[in-house]
Formats: C-alpha cells, sequence, structure tokens
C-alpha cells in the first residue's frame, strides 16, 4: 500500500509528489501511470482467480478504472474483469467537492447499482485510483453485496487495503 498524503496537509516530500502525479496520471489514465500502478496493485492480490470491478467516475465512465483492471490481469492473469457496478446518474466529482470546501458523496449520493450478472464465488476487488474516506468502496460494496477496496493510494486515516468492506 502506498500512503498519499493531501498537499494541503503540508509540504510533500519528493516520493509523495511522485505519488500524487500517479494517481492523478490514473484518473486519465495516462500509460505512464499505468505502468507505474499496476505492479504494486497486482501485488496486493492473492494468487488465483477473482473479479477485478472498476470504480465509476463520477460522470460514469469507467474507461479509467478498467484500463488500471486489465494492466493489474497481465500480472495476475487469472484475475477476471466485470464491469459489475454503475451508476444511476453522474454525481459531483469527490475531488472538486472537497477543494470548494463541501464534504464528500454519502453513500447513497454516490448512486451505484450492480449491473452484471450473478457471478462464480470468487473474491471481488473494487479497482480505483486513490481512496480518501473509503465511502466510494463502502457505497460499491453496499450496491454489489459484497467486495474489497483495491486502489493505488490511500490518503485515509485507517487503511482499507485488503480489509472487507463492513456492511452498516
Amino acid at each position: 500500500m502506498i500512503r498519499y498524503v493531501s498537499p494541503r496537509t503540508r509540504a510533500l516530500t519528493l516520493e509523495e509528489s511522485g505519488i500524487r502525479r500517479v494517481a492523478y496520471g490514473l484518473k486519465i489514465p495516462t500509460p505512464e501511470a499505468i505502468q507505474a500502478a499496476a505492479p504494486g496493485m497486482a501485488e496486493l492480490l492473492d494468487e488465483g482467480p477473482c473479479w477485478l470491478i472498476p470504480i465509476p467516475s463520477s460522470s460514469g465512465s469507467t474507461e479509467a478504472n478498467l484500463a488500471l483492471c486489465h494492466a493489474i490481469q497481465k500480472f495476475q492473469p487469472a484475475a477476471r474483469i466485470v464491469i459489475g457496478i454503475r451508476r444511476s446518474h453522474p454525481v459531483d466529482s469527490s475531488c472538486l467537492r472537497r477543494r470548494s470546501g463541501l464534504m464528500g458523496l454519502t453513500l447513497k449520493q454516490h448512486a451505484f447499482q450492480r449491473c452484471c450478472r450473478p457471478l462464480l464465488r470468487l473474491p471481488v476487488w473494487f479497482v480505483d485510483n486513490v481512496v480518501t474516506t473509503g465511502t466510494t468502496l463502502k457505497a460499491a460494496h453496499h450496491a454489489f453485496g459484497t467486495g474489497y477496496g483495491l486502489v493505488y493510494a490511500d490518503a485515509s486515516s485507517c487503511a482499507l487495503l485488503r480489509h472487507p468492506i463492513q456492511n452498516h
């Protein structure tokens, strides 16, 4: 797991600056960011089959996280990729909300819905670039019914990586 430190809390170290650059690059996604992130993310997975589900962006696109899933799959060939959740409508970007001084989205405001057929009983991993509060992963888990978070950078106060997301 790579720790991500918000640039608003203090000056970033050179290493943290690089992590931030990759994390933002994964939103686009740039080939350099995917190449930097995928190997380390793949190492967090156990060998063997699992499901990789890309988290949709605030606009509803899975393009960036789907590209990341495909890159991770190159290191974990037994992983299977499925578009398992979608947004029922676009939502405000959490990043932009925070920059405006607003709170992040609630579970319900994420507007996630399960959108795939029943799957084989394998571990489910929601793939995203950064976790801040964990609400996106919790909303995905709630909509899908199961799943863990697999993220490049953790900017939360407590690590959610490799831990089951609890039902609330």
